[in-house]
């Protein structure tokens, strides 16, 4: 999804990232004065071409997302009011709370760094047991090489 979105407008994924623009409105100011409307409201000035860009990618990253839920999961972000609370409440449903992530990580470098081929296991599901691994490391968001991922490899075919 982020892939997409950074593909559609150059700042659609900052407002999933840093959340729904806000333009700044000020009141208009005439010779030193602040004018008012009239009930006494003062009037403010209208948002800038880029307050007016960034909301619109704000509507496009809301958009865009929402289309991309499933149905049976539509429920969960049918209260979200932009692209970044959807995103959020998504992550956190797919991927867990920080601290499950932590763990995965955790559990996952632990299942790299101790890799072993089983005995009796053939070369190749050995190499599809630790490209799985790999895979899942760069899930979480770590990546190796690919020499330090031979390098592993090769170590944890041992001596036969």
């Amino acid at each position: 999804m982020e892939k997409y979105l950074r593909r559609l407008e150059k700042d659609v994924w900052r407002s999933v990232e840093e959340g729904p623009h806000v333009p700044v409105l000020t009141p208009v100011q005439t010779d030193g004065a602040t004018t008012r409307l009239g009930g006494g409201q003062p009037a403010l000035n209208r948002p800038t071409k880029d307050d007016l860009d960034k909301m619109e990618n704000d509507a496009i990253a809301f958009y865009e997302i929402s289309c991309g839920v499933a149905p049976d999961n539509f429920d969960i972000i049918i209260n979200c009011k932009s692209g970044k609370e959807i995103w959020d409440v998504l992550k956190n449903l797919y991927e867990g709370p920080e601290q499950a992530q932590d763990k995965k990580l955790t559990n996952t470098l632990n299942k790299f760094n101790n890799f072993k081929a089983h005995a009796g296991e053939s070369l190749e599901d050995s190499f599809k047991r630790c490209n799985l691994i790999v895979t899942k490391l760069s899930n979480v968001g770590t990546v190796r090489s690919n020499h330090e991922t031979n390098l592993q490899f090769l170590n944890g075919l041992g001596r036969h």
